[in-house]
């Protein structure tokens, strides 16, 4: 028993031991994927479509760059590759289908997946 009151005291002094370091504004106003990479914070819009290149410590946007998709798609979600240096944007359409468009972090298109096997 004294077990598992340590152990519960130790998970609850971890949990409030953290605290908000920092808050940014958002770059715009329908934000639906964040990543981290190459030093920067990345977020993609679901509404507008831009990707943004954002300075973590005081929230400005360095850069942005349009994500060219069909019509039915939208961006549901982002992660950077380290490994190859891109910027990764989740599409989906509501239904069954889904892909990655692989940009530059300039935003040269650089090719897609399809992630339902089609």
């Amino acid at each position: 028993m004294r077990k598992v009151i340590l152990c519960l005291f130790f998970v609850l002094s971890a949990v409030t031991a953290h605290s908000i370091v920092l808050t940014l504004d958002a770059p715009d106003t329908n934000i639906s994927g964040l990543a981290w990479g190459d030093g920067k914070l990345w977020a993609v819009d679901e509404v507008t479509d831009y990707v943004y290149s954002i300075e973590p410590t005081s929230g400005s946007v360095l850069s942005s760059f349009y994500v060219a998709h069909p019509s039915a798609y939208f961006p549901t979600g982002l992660a950077y590759s380290e490994y190859s240096n891109l910027v990764c944007v989740g599409l989906w359409n509501n239904a069954t289908t889904g892909y990655v468009y692989k940009y530059t972090p300039s935003g040269t298109f650089s090719g897609s997946v399809d992630m339902c096997g089609g």
